[in-house]
């Protein structure tokens, strides 16, 4: 049962996230640059156009043209487009440059975004307190376990590792990237619009408006400054004790 609930406004909520946000894309692009150095991600890129080019000039063709210029070629063009682009696709270099491109931008994506989650949604909120990151601690919101005790470790890695990060974050983006490369389905897009259609209900159900990660890591977003935290569950017992002794000493008998 949650203790003395005093959740935080949406207002400073909302604020706060931004902040965090715009912190967040910032290490993002940081850690993604540096990795992408580190996997020459460019020259792969880069090659792998020299690739594509070189059957262009070859055919006379341009494989980057829309669905609607594709729609509009006739009957034999589309056949001698198919039959060329069959040929690059079986290309052995080509598919050794897609392959190790996908692989790397998976490598690039989820570590980076690991570790910005790992820093500033893990380390900073154990170092800060009270589960805050940089948003919350300006805006003086905090986060809680659901009956009143302070975060821990092992809540907040839950919280910001397996919900933050893995369900909320690298799931649609995975997904994602699949579309993008050809390799995923209208039914696996299905499944971020699942996610954040559940996080919507969630925020509207709940007595607590959670998303998934508070949910998975019993955790509530409150008002520091008017939001009593105890320290344990021990700690929170004996202030009930004290306050019941107190109420038992000042009730009036007749």
């Amino acid at each position: 049962m949650i203790y003395d609930l005093q959740k935080a406004s949406f207002l400073k909520r909302i604020s706060a996230f931004l902040l965090d946000f715009i912190l967040m894309v910032i290490l993002i692009t940081g850690f993604a640059w540096g990795l992408s150095s580190l996997l020459n991600f460019s020259e792969h890129s880069a090659e792998l156009d020299t690739v594509i080019s070189s059957y262009e000039k070859e055919f006379d063709l341009n494989f980057s043209i829309t669905y609607d210029e594709y729609e509009k070629m006739t009957e034999e063009e589309q056949k001698f487009f198919n039959d060329s682009y069959n040929k690059v696709i079986k290309d052995e270099r080509y598919v050794q440059l897609t392959n190790l491109i996908f692989y790397s931008l998976i490598t690039i994506v989820s570590l980076s975004l690991f570790l910005s989650h790992l820093i500033l949604e893990f380390i900073v909120p154990l170092l800060f307190k009270n589960g805050q990151t940089v948003g919350k601690k300006i805006f003086s919101i905090a986060v809680m376990r659901v009956d009143g005790v302070k975060v821990n470790g092992v809540v907040m890695f839950v919280r910001a590792i397996l919900g933050k990060y893995t369900i909320e974050t690298m799931v649609p983006v995975i997904i994602l990237l699949m579309m993008r490369f050809g390799v995923g389905s209208y039914i696996t897009l299905g499944v971020v619009l699942l996610i954040a259609l559940f996080e919507i209900i969630l925020v509207i159900v709940t007595k607590t408006n959670s998303f998934i990660h508070d949910i998975l890591s019993s955790t509530v977003v409150v008002d520091l400054q008017s939001q009593m935290i105890f320290e344990s569950v021990e700690a929170k017992k004996e202030y009930q004790l004290r306050l019941h002794d107190e109420e038992a000493k000042n009730a009036k008998y007749f």
